[in-house]
C-alpha cells in the first residue's frame, strides 16, 4: 500500500464544497481504508498524477430458558468469551448479538454493544452493517453510531498504512473537519450513553489530525498539509479552515479551527515551538466536556 505523497498543486485545485450531515452519506473520496488517498492532494482531493432508555435491572428478562445455552437466562458467558479472545472474527460477535438481542433486556442490549465496540485495535474494522437486522432492539444512540461508523468503514478518515505502518490521513482537509463536526454533534445530543467513549475517541482523533496534520517531531512524522518546506503548514489551507469556521462559528471544532488560524498566522504559518504547543493542547481541547450539552443526557 501506497500512502499519498503530497504534490504543490492548490492553485490548480478546485474549492471543496464543505460535506454536510444532509449529505455525509453519500462521502466517497476516498473509498475502503486499503487505499490510501494515493495521488490525490490532502486538501482537494484531486488527482495529481494527471430509543436510547434508562438501564434495566440485572434478572428481570422474562423470555429466557429457550436457546439452551443459557442466554435466555442472562448467561452471556459466551459473549464474554469471544470479547475477550482477540482471534474473534467481528462478524461472529455480531451474529451472537442478532441471535440474542431479541430476548435481551436493555442492558444486556447495551453490555452487547458496549462489548462490540471496546473490540479490536480499530473500531473502523468493525462493518456494523452486520446489525442491521437488530437496529429495532437498539436504543437511538447506538442506532446513530452505527450510521457514522457506516461511513468511517466505507470511507474512512484514517487508515492504515502499511508503508508507515501507522494509521495516517485519509481524507481531504474540508472532509476531515466535516467528519469531526458529525461526531462532535453526536456527543451533544447523547453525551452520557453507551456509545460516548467510542465516539469521543473518534472525535478526538479525527480532529486533532484535520488541525495538526498528524505532526510529531519526537516520532519523526511530518505535517500531512505542510507547504513546500516540511517547516511550514501550506498557505492554501487557510481557505479550507476559514470557510469551515466561518459556517461553524457556534460549535467547538469550530471555535478551535479559528484559534488555530490566529495561531497560523501570528507564525507566519512556521512550524516551530509556538506551534508546536498549539498541537499538543488539542487534547484538552477536544474533551467533551468542552462540547454544548455535555453531562446532560440520561446515563447509560
Amino acid at each position: 500500500m501506497k500512502v499519498i505523497k503530497k504534490k504543490s498543486f492548490f492553485k490548480k485545485a478546485a474549492a471543496v464544497t464543505a460535506v454536510t450531515c444532509a449529505v455525509a452519506l453519500s462521502i466517497s473520496a476516498c473509498g475502503r481504508k486499503d487505499k490510501v488517498n494515493e495521488n490525490q492532494d490532502p486538501l482537494t482531493g484531486q488527482d495529481t498524477s494527471q430509543s436510547s432508555q434508562a438501564t434495566q435491572e440485572s434478572g428481570t428478562d422474562t423470555d429466557g430458558g429457550e436457546n439452551g445455552d443459557g442466554a435466555g437466562n442472562g448467561d452471556y458467558s459466551d459473549f464474554d468469551a469471544m470479547i475477550n479472545d482477540e482471534g474473534t472474527d467481528p462478524n461472529s460477535i455480531m451474529d451472537y448479538i442478532n441471535t440474542n438481542i431479541v430476548s435481551a433486556g436493555v442492558a444486556d442490549v447495551e453490555r452487547f454493544f458496549s462489548g462490540l465496540l471496546s473490540f479490536g485495535d480499530d473500531i473502523r474494522n468493525i462493518d456494523f452493517t452486520g446489525l442491521n437486522d437488530s437496529r429495532q432492539y437498539m436504543s437511538e444512540d447506538m442506532v446513530a453510531f452505527m450510521d457514522l461508523m457506516k461511513l468511517e468503514h466505507e470511507a474512512p478518515s484514517m487508515a492504515m498504512s502499511d508503508e508507515e505502518n501507522r494509521k495516517v490521513i485519509n481524507m481531504t482537509l474540508s472532509e476531515m473537519l466535516e467528519r469531526a463536526l458529525l461526531f462532535e454533534k453526536h456527543l451533544e445530543k447523547y453525551p452520557n450513553h453507551v456509545t460516548t467513549d467510542a465516539a469521543s475517541r473518534l472525535y478526538e482523533e479525527i480532529a486533532t489530525n484535520a488541525i495538526s496534520g498528524g505532526y510529531n517531531s519526537a516520532e519523526g512524522i511530518g505535517h500531512y498539509y505542510k507547504g513546500e518546506t516540511d517547516d511550514v503548514v501550506d498557505k492554501e489551507s487557510l481557505q479550507y479552515y476559514q470557510k469551515f469556521a466561518d459556517a461553524n462559528p457556534d460549535s467547538n471544532l469550530g471555535k478551535v479551527v479559528k484559534e488555530y488560524i490566529t495561531a497560523l498566522e501570528s507564525n507566519q504559518f512556521q512550524i516551530n515551538g509556538a506551534l508546536e504547543d498549539f498541537y499538543m493542547g488539542l487534547h484538552g481541547k477536544f474533551n467533551i466536556r468542552n462540547l454544548n450539552g455535555a453531562g446532560a443526557g440520561t446515563g447509560a
